[in-house]
Parts: structure tokens; C-alpha cells; sequence
């Protein structure tokens, strides 16, 4: 539970904006960075944008010998592998924004 030392409802208010706003501007360049992912041997990649676009899909001519069914699980699997890492990395960027928010504005998280 977030307890802050002594502050009235104005003030209250007022960190909450001010931390949207370091939450928001944190957000708006996550959503710049680009996250890869490539299959074990390589003949699959993808970038995925930290607005969970996918902006490059490269698949390796040969590997499209293979059947359907191979080509779009491993195409599928990248994907994900790309999604998950945008998911992990956003939990750890608000983690990161809120800890020094806390830590800036004397915030005890108990």
C-alpha cells in the first residue's frame, strides 16, 4: 500500500499528476525502442516496436520449402518470443518510473 507521509488530498492530487506525466513521457520513448526476435536457426526474425507494431518480418527463402504448418508455427513463436519481450521490459520501465517517483517525492511503498 502506497502511504504518503502526511500530504493532504491537493497535494495528493498533485503527485498523481506528476507522475503521470514522468510515466508518460517515460512511455512515449518505450514506444520509440524496437525489440528482435529470431527462431534457433535463424531462418525466421521479426522487430516488434514498443507499441507492439510489428515493423520487420524476415523469413530466409529456403525456409519456405518447409510446409505451411512449420513456417507459420515458427513464425508465430518469434512473434510471441518479440511480444513478451516488449510486455517484460514495459513492466520494468513502469517499475523503474514509479520507484524513483517514490523515491523523489519521500513515498513509502509498504
Amino acid at each position: 500500500m502506497l502511504r504518503p507521509n502526511k500530504l493532504n488530498k491537493k497535494k495528493s492530487a498533485e503527485l498523481g499528476l506528476k507522475y503521470k506525466m514522468q510515466l508518460d513521457q517515460a512511455k512515449a520513448e518505450f514506444e520509440k525502442k524496437e525489440f528482435a526476435s529470431e527462431s534457433e536457426d535463424g531462418n525466421v526474425s521479426v522487430i516488434v516496436s514498443g507499441m507492439r507494431e510489428l515493423k520487420q518480418l524476415s523469413i530466409a527463402d529456403e525456409f519456405l520449402n518447409n510446409s505451411r504448418e512449420i513456417v507459420e508455427t515458427t513464425v508465430i513463436s518469434v512473434v510471441n518470443r518479440a511480444l513478451s519481450a516488449v510486455r517484460d521490459a514495459n513492466k520494468q520501465l513502469t517499475a523503474e518510473v514509479a520507484e524513483k517517483f517514490n523515491a523523489q517525492n519521500g513515498i513509502t511503498v509498504k
